[in-house]
Parts: C-alpha cells; sequence; structure tokens
C-alpha cells in the first residue's frame, strides 16, 4: 500500500507529457526485458527436447521433458582429452583468478603513478591511452608471437599476464585514487603506519567497491571469453571455449538437445553472480573524501 501511495505521489509531481515518455521508455524497456527473458526460456526449452523436436518444433514446449539431457551433457562434451570438468576448472581457473590478479596489480600502479612525483609516472599515464586504442587485430600477430616466444602459448602461466597493468581500468583506478585526498595517507604517516599499511588499510578500502565491480565484469568478461582461448589456449580449452568448439561437431551429430543443454549450463554461472551482484554491478559509484 505504501509503495502504491509512494507511486501515485510521484506521477502526480510530474506533467502530463512527463508521464508520457517515462511511459514510453518504460515499455521499451519492458519489451526488451521481455525479449531477453523469452530468449532464456526458450533456450532451457529447447535443451529440454530431442534433436526432432527442436527443428520440426521450435517454438513448442517439449512433448517430453527430458531433464536427462543435462545430466548427459556432462560426459558427451568433450574436447580432445578435456571433458566437461576439465574445462569448467579452466573457466574458473582464468576467470577467477586473472581479473583478481589483474585488479590488485592495476589498482596498486594506479596508486603509485597518481600519488607519487617521479619520472615516468605521467608516461605510464600517457602509454595506458595510447595502448588502449589500438584494435586487437592490430596487435594479435605481435601478441602471438610474444606469448610463443615466451612459451605461454596453452599454459596455465599465460596468467601472468594479468599483471600488466596496462587498460581501461587502469583509467577507473587512476581517477578514483586521484579523487581521494592526501590528508588520509597524511594522518596514517603521522600516526606510524608505513607505505604498505597506508594503502592496504587506509587507501584501497575507499576503492573496495570500485575493485569489487570491475572484478565481477571481468570474471563475466573471461567466463564467456572464447576468441582468446581460441588464439592461444586451444590446447587448454575452457567452457565457453570447448562448446564453441564443438558447435559445429554436435549439429552434423544431430544433437542439438545436447548444444542447448550445454549452452544453458554455462549461463547459469553469470546469471547467478548477476542476480546476487547486480547492484555492484548496476549501482553508482561515488568516492567521498576530505574536501581540501
Amino acid at each position: 500500500m505504501t509503495a502504491i501511495t509512494h507511486k501515485k505521489k510521484y506521477f502526480s509531481r510530474k506533467s502530463s507529457s512527463e508521464i508520457v515518455v517515462f511511459s514510453m521508455v518504460f515499455a521499451v524497456f519492458a519489451v526488451f526485458a521481455a525479449s531477453y527473458i523469452y530468449i532464456l526460456l526458450w533456450g532451457v526449452f529447447a535443451g529440454l527436447k530431442s534433436h526432432s523436436e527442436i527443428v520440426l518444433s521450435p517454438f513448442t514446449l517439449p512433448e517430453k521433458w527430458r531433464f536427462s539431457n543435462f545430466i548427459e551433457v556432462l560426459t558427451y562434451l568433450k574436447v580432445g582429452d578435456f571433458g566437461f570438468f576439465h574445462m569448467l576448472f579452466n573457466s574458473l581457473y582464468f576467470s577467477l583468478l586473472g581479473p583478481f590478479i589483474q585488479g590488485m596489480v592495476t589498482s596498486m600502479l594506479a596508486y603509485v603513478t597518481c600519488k607519487y612525483k617521479f619520472f615516468g609516472a605521467k608516461v605510464y599515464y600517457v602509454v595506458t591511452l595510447v595502448v588502449i586504442t589500438l584494435p586487437i587485430y592490430g596487435n594479435t600477430g605481435s601478441m602471438y608471437l610474444i606469448l610463443h616466444r615466451m612459451g605461454l602459448i596453452n599454459s596455465y602461466s599465460q596468467i601472468i599476464l594479468a599483471t600488466s597493468g596496462i587498460g581501461m581500468h587502469y583509467l577507473f583506478y587512476y581517477e578514483a585514487y586521484r579523487s581521494l585526498s592526501d590528508s588520509y595517507a597524511e594522518a596514517a604517516e603521522v600516526d606510524g603506519a608505513g607505505e604498505y599499511t597506508i594503502y592496504f588499510k587506509v587507501m584501497f578500502p575507499q576503492v573496495r567497491s570500485l575493485f569489487l565491480a570491475l572484478f565481477m565484469l571481468g570474471w563475466l568478461g573471461e567466463w564467456n571469453n572464447y576468441s582468446g582461448i581460441l588464439l592461444y589456449l586451444d590446447k587448454l580449452p575452457t567452457l565457453a571455449g570447448g562448446i564453441y568448439l564443438v558447435e559445429i561437431e554436435m549439429i552434423y551429430e544431430v544433437r542439438l538437445d545436447m548444444l542447448y543443454a550445454a549452452y544453458i549450463i554455462s549461463a547459469i554461472p553469470p546469471l547467478v553472480i548477476f542476480a546476487l551482484f547486480n547492484n555492484v554491478l548496476t549501482k553508482n559509484i561515488s568516492l567521498g573524501g576530505i574536501k581540501e
């Protein structure tokens, strides 16, 4: 009752033209949301059908609900010597460890280049701006050659690339630290805190919400990444890369039911993460501080 009353008061403050505009915008977004939900549900129903049902009756409910498809795909999905659970391990390894290392290293690098005055601090900022403007197709060949000579092709050690600190996330952290007053560090230093204590207990906690948001976005990107897997880790396939590699094989083997079951299983973790942490991913990040 309170929510309805609040809604009426909200619209009572709007003019007729504003109400029309807001209603139209709401309708457009409602249609987009309904289309996404429909696609997701269609994929679930497709995973519960047989191959022939998907081909002959793609828009109807399953005649027989084949929940066993989601169990069978765990053994059916295989790339070389890698089964479902091995690919799942690879997905978790690269999608969790990589963004975490990248976030910590990038945050520390941004803090040092922002708060400390030394030769090269501003140069790194400019180099980062230049690097992020280069298209991926312009540096793929050179990147592959570098990784090949370093022995990082098809290697779990490729996670070391997360320590580069170069990218858009560096700019986010840089601006976040620049908005923080130096008074925090100065007060901690007066109390006897060292450089590491100042960073980990005073400065970093103030950008923790930014770190978590960028970590979750990085995780989602790495979980769904298949192009990088095909280029540099084709012998260490993740779940996304493995599904892409066997997609054509499943189609020729008339097992679309397995394909859509695999799609839905791989989509479950991102859906759960978004449901649990949607506020972190969508809310505005406000940084408070001491006014100079």
